[in-house]
């Protein structure tokens, strides 16, 4: 009988599922529907037994949600019982890095979002500055804020300070 493998989604994360190691080459997570390729995962447990990576699995999933300490590692399986224990479960922890690149958000997205964090009202001198951290240099940010004060969207009640709508 082919060996059986307990996987984590890497993608996700919060799915724990079983592979028959010998046979699979490609599968998807159960849960976000990726594909994954098997012999790129990492195996958390391993057994030729189907019912220890079952209780292997229970217990992984379990502390992918943080369940442990409410579920007992000791299951029925099939009248019998299996008992796995943490050494049998245990990896090093996994440091997860999204390598994607973080999302590009437009510089009117920028200054709104700006203004939405300083309760919709900010001194024109103190936006500018932060404009400027964000990679947004002053004349682009009068252009903004000239559409944004003819769309309605933020006024200047006086001058020097600018206020959401």
């Amino acid at each position: 009988m082919p060996p059986f493998g307990v996987i984590v989604c890497p993608r996700c994360r919060e799915h724990a599922q079983i592979l028959e190691l010998a046979c699979a080459k490609k599968t998807r997570c159960q849960k976000c529907g990726a594909s994954l390729e098997v012999r790129k995962l990492r195996v958390l447990f391993s057994s030729d037994s189907l019912e220890e990576a079952v209780s292997a699995r229970t217990l992984l999933q379990a502390r992918v949600h943080k369940l442990e300490e409410e579920m007992e590692s000791v299951l029925a399986v099939e009248g019998k019982r299996v008992t796995v224990t943490k050494e049998e479960t245990e990896a090093p922890p996994v440091v997860w890095q999204d390598k994607r690149p973080p999302p590009k958000r437009s510089p009117l997205q920028v200054i709104l979002r700006l203004l939405r964090s300083n309760g919709g009202e900010i001194e024109t001198g103190f936006l500018i500055s932060l404009a400027k951290e964000q990679g947004i240099d002053e004349q682009k940010l009068e252009a903004i804020l000239e559409k944004l004060k003819s769309t309605g969207e933020i006024y200047e009640p006086f001058t020097g300070k600018l206020c959401l709508a």
